[in-house]
Parts: structure tokens; C-alpha cells; sequence
């Protein structure tokens, strides 16, 4: 596992709790709404932050408003915690460079990808079980299915995304999915892997697994039926596991 993305992840939700406990929410991390429109779920918070560097940048400068306009704005919050069945806080925080979700619930945090409404109800899923945003990450799975089908993956196939670009991990996974597709899973029946370039040919990724996290990030291993990943560097036992477990599910 990738335990410096990891622990980065733990450095933001610290910092932006920080910001809250010590400047209210009002400095580095503050309340623009407050979703009134479904009933809040005991012991489960979740916030949308938008960054700071978004609220003014100019569109007109390359670069200044990456990440800033294709996400969701505070005009949707009502609808997406309809959707995922809880209040999402729409914040503006200096702690990310691009949107995010941070879902809190009994003592967990965790910090999740924003670009779709799935990718958020599989956070608040992944951490509090809350039916309806499982049952809306599920609906996106049955999508996904269907999708890689085209892509020629049965149902037992994972995804091996990689990059021939700027990852020197990638070397070594590489070499880690080409032993794994030499085992058999089962008598006669070998591991089931596609793989997708980041740099060359990522297709898959933008058309199907977009509600998956952290889908920027090589390499990692996607598992269409699950919704699951496994990011950053990996062992061959890790990979077998995880490719087990996909297949079973």
C-alpha cells in the first residue's frame, strides 16, 4: 500500500480539523451553507470543501481555475444530500487544492474524492454504511459492469492502472500483474487483468470507473464489481488478495 498517500490524507483532515476547532470555521475553513433539506444522521457529519483558490480565479488565466469548475457548486448541495441521503455542509477550506468530501462519523475521518455524486456516496458509504448512499454507489456499480463489458472484461476482471510516464513505482507493479497473470485462480482458470496507460491509453477510466477513487493516481488495481482499490506500490500476496476478493465478491 501507498502509506505516504496515507498519511497525507491523514495530514489534511487534521489540518482542516484544526482550522475548526481553532478558528470556528471561520478563517481557513469556512460555512457558506448548511443543507436543511434531509434529516441529518446521528454521529455522521460530512462536508463538501470547495478551495479558496476558487472562489475569485480567473478564468481567463491557463491553469488558475484547474479543478474549480467541473465539480459541483453550493446551487447543488440540496440535491446531492437528497441523493446520498445526509446534509453535506458546503465549505470553503484552504486545506485542498481541488474539491473533496471529508465524512466524519462516531471517531473516523476520512477525506474522499468529490468528482461525482457516487464518488462521495462511496465515501459516506465506505465509512458509515448509510444505506442510501450505498445503494446509489450500487447503482453506479451496475453501470460500470455493463461498461467494461465493451471493453471485452468479464465479471471476475480487475483493472491494473499504470503509467508509462513519471512513475518509477509503476516498474515495479508492472513486473508484480505480470506474475499474477500467470497464476491460475482457480484449476485451469488464470487471473483476468486489463490494463490502463495512464499516458497511452486510460479510456476505460474516464468512460467507466469514474465514480472510483483516486483514479489520478498510478498504480493501483480497480476492482469493477466491488468499487474497490488498491493504490500505490504493492506486493504480489497484496495484488492475489485483493484480486481475490474481487472475484469473490
Amino acid at each position: 500500500m501507498d502509506y505516504r498517500f496515507a498519511a497525507g490524507v491523514l495530514g489534511v483532515i487534521c489540518l482542516i480539523l484544526a482550522g475548526f476547532i481553532v478558528f470556528g470555521g471561520t478563517v481557513h475553513t469556512e460555512v457558506v451553507e448548511f443543507n436543511n433539506t434531509v434529516y441529518p444522521v446521528e454521529d455522521l457529519t460530512v462536508y463538501y470543501l470547495y478551495p479558496l483558490r476558487c472562489v475569485d480565479c480567473d478564468l481567463h488565466v491557463q491553469g488558475e481555475c484547474d479543478y474549480c469548475t467541473s465539480y459541483y457548486d453550493i446551487r447543488l448541495m440540496d440535491l446531492i444530500s437528497q441523493e446520498v441521503g445526509t446534509p453535506v455542509q458546503f465549505k470553503v477550506s484552504d486545506a485542498v487544492s481541488k474539491p473533496a468530501v471529508m465524512v466524519m462519523y462516531e471517531d473516523k475521518a476520512t477525506l474522499g474524492d468529490a468528482r461525482t455524486r457516487y464518488n462521495i456516496a462511496h465515501t459516506i458509504c465506505l465509512l458509515s454504511g448509510l444505506e442510501k448512499s450505498c445503494q446509489l454507489f450500487e447503482s453506479e456499480l451496475e453501470r460500470v459492469g455493463s461498461c467494461v463489458e465493451g471493453y471485452g472484461l468479464g465479471e471476475d476482471s480487475i483493472v491494473y492502472h499504470t503509467s508509462s510516464g513519471n512513475c518509477p513505482i509503476c516498474e515495479s507493479t508492472d513486473k508484480v500483474v505480470d506474475e499474477l497473470e500467470g497464476l491460475e485462480y482457480d484449476d485451469g482458470v488464470v487471473y483476468d487483468v486489463y490494463t490502463a496507460d495512464h499516458a497511452v491509453n486510460k479510456e476505460i477510466l474516464t468512460d467507466c470507473l469514474q465514480a472510483f477513487d483516486r483514479t489520478e493516481y498510478a498504480p493501483q488495481l480497480l476492482c469493477p464489481a466491488t468499487g474497490k482499490d488498491l493504490t500505490g506500490d504493492f506486493t504480489l500476496s497484496e495484488a492475489r488478495e485483493f484480486a481475490d476478493k474481487c472475484i469473490e465478491a
